[in-house]
């Protein structure tokens, strides 16, 4: 990690796009000492002055729902994100991550997140949300990071992964251990009501947590419980839950899945300005794919993914148990059934296995190459992988992407899963959102853009140096020009990084110049309870441009 920088840097002739979804304007901007020092008309002079001949000054882009917790610690450097303006990654996604965990647990939960958030070649030193936040630190990342406290980790500390109501002092317990994650630098609490033990809460426990969240001026991230054929009742529950807890709602990865219930984001958007209408906040992040992609398990109906690892492997070995997840992947249900959502196996496309094996291939491609029904075969696929496979769904329609991408409400996120042949969002959302969205489509202008890239999200995380282009602020910047940049990851080639961005600067340090990784790793381990200039951390900004 560098220390204090102390080359200053002048960008001249920049068309500045500074985060607040304001006009642009042309001028000089000084970093000294990791922060804005000064933006004039005229260049003052500077150790390195960079004319940047009209391209865009932007704040760095933030990067609202990443499962990079441990690949942090395999590639500090970070190439994949910043090579794509990303200084700020927001981790602990999804109700399931890395902490809290009860010692007992650790290799369980380990085992249980590899697919998402990767590996690392040790037990976890670590048990709490603060021990985490000091190894991540300690591994000296090239962009910052932030944690959101996951719902099942601190379920888990009270129940194990058992599917049951929690008794009144576990769930008094659990409002403490989320009290603690917090004060230890959590940003808000994450949910998954797809991903067991979150997915086991049920809606008492969820408002008592609210209550908790909203007390420390807080917020609640919600995987919701269905993106697909109940996607407009799910999210009118959470509304609900976060409405009666007193806490300010945000919904991850907003989507609509099945092309039978493609139109219905109009439907989530009245959710929303209902919602607010009542006086509730409400915010959203959203990648710009119509494929999403998780791990291959949440194929399984609910009951099929209950337990530990070893008895779902079990259960999937028995022919019985397969019968029953084809009968239930036929018929409709309240489950969020991604496979029939899907409408079809070709649908399906495998990202990575443990293996290596499969990759690219789709699980209609590999049932027909073993003869098999394709039920049968994701089967055999998980527990040869020992569940350890990632997949693309192919659900959602372009019209509800472009709508949700004009709300001002919303900001991005790559949701990125790395590994093997990885969706190409993990390296791709942000070029891909300037190139299609705003130069092709112009679904959203260059200033909303970096509104929702950049400004919007640090103020629902309450970073008050970060987001914007403004003097005093921490100098986390990107330069590019916006009729030149373009995506380069595909799903048959998706590892291919973003070689368009002139400058990204993390901390003030040069991160990225002309498109290639300078090794400099400047980020910073973020905290919600640190000590900002000025004293603590104000109120997050609920306002929308």
């Amino acid at each position: 990690m560098s220390s204090l920088t102390t080359e200053s840097i002048e960008f001249r002739n920049a068309r500045v796009v500074d985060g607040s979804g304001g006009d642009a304007d042309t001028a000089t901007v000084l970093v000294d000492d990791g922060r804005i020092r000064r933006i004039a008309d005229e260049p003052a002079g500077a150790d390195r002055e960079i004319d940047l001949e009209g391209s865009v000054l932007a704040p760095g882009f933030i990067d609202m729902h990443a499962h990079s917790e441990l690949r942090l610690f395999e590639r500090p450097d970070a190439a994949e994100k910043i090579t794509q303006g990303v200084t700020t990654e927001v981790l602990g996604q999804d109700g399931v991550s890395v902490a809290p965990v009860p010692a007992a647990l650790k290799a369980e939960w380990a085992n249980r997140i590899q697919s998402l958030d990767g590996t690392i070649d040790r037990e976890w030193p670590w048990t709490t949300v603060r021990g985490f936040l000091d190894e991540l630190s300690d591994a000296e990342p090239a962009v910052n990071a932030a944690f959101y406290a996951p719902h099942g980790n601190l379920r888990s500390l009270q129940a194990g992964f058992e599917d049951r109501p929690l008794e009144d002092d576990e769930l008094e317990s659990l409002q403490e251990d989320l009290a603690a994650a917090l004060e230890e630098g959590a940003f808000g609490l994450s949910k998954g009501m797809i991903y067991p033990p979150s997915s086991y809460g049920r809606d008492p426990e969820l408002e008592a947590l609210a209550e908790t969240v909203g007390e420390y001026d807080s917020f609640m991230v919600s995987h919701v419980w269905n993106e697909t054929d109940y996607v407009v009742e799910s999210i009118e529950r959470y509304l609900d839950i976060c409405h009666r807890g007193g806490c300010d709602a945000h919904v991850s990865h907003l989507k609509v899945g099945g092309q039978h219930n493609w139109g219905a984001s109009e439907d989530v958007l009245s959710l929303f300005d209902d919602a607010e209408a009542r006086g509730q906040s409400v915010s959203f992040d959203q990648y710009p794919y119509t494929a999403g992609s998780t791990m291959l398990t949440a194929l399984l109906p609910p009951w099929a993914r209950q337990d530990d690892s070893d008895a779902i492997l079990e259960r999937l070995r028995e022919e019985t148990a397969r019968e029953r997840i084809a009968a239930d992947i036929a018929e409709p249900g309240e489950w969020e059934n991604l496979a029939r959502a899907a409408g079809t196996w070709d649908n399906i496309l495998i990202t990575r296995t443990e293996s290596g094996r499969h990759q690219g291939e789709t699980v209609a491609e590999i049932a027909a190459e073993r003869d098999l029904d394709p039920v049968d075969a994701m089967c055999d696929l998980l527990v040869e992988e020992d569940l350890d496979v990632t997949m693309a769904d192919f659900i959602m329609s372009e019209d509800d992407i472009e709508r949700f991408l004009a709300d001002p409400r919303g900001t991005f996120c790559s949701d990125g899963i790395f590994g093997g042949k990885p969706h190409p969002r993990a390296i791709g959302t942000f070029p891909r959102i300037l190139e299609r969205y705003v130069r092709e489509r112009d679904t959203l202008s260059l200033e909303r853009m970096v509104y929702k890239a950049a400004g919007r999200p640090a103020d629902l995380l309450g970073l008050p140096d970060r987001g914007y282009v403004k003097e005093g602020y921490v100098a986390d910047l990107v330069a590019f020009d916006p009729d030149v940049v373009v995506e380069r990851p595909t799903y048959e080639d998706p590892n291919r990084l973003t070689e368009d961005l002139e400058y990204v600067l993390v901390g003030g340090d040069v991160a990225v110049e002309d498109g290639t990784p300078t090794g400099e790793r400047n980020g910073s381990v973020l905290r919600s309870t640190e000590e900002w200039d000025g004293g603590t951390r104000p109120s997050r900004s609920r306002s929308v441009f």
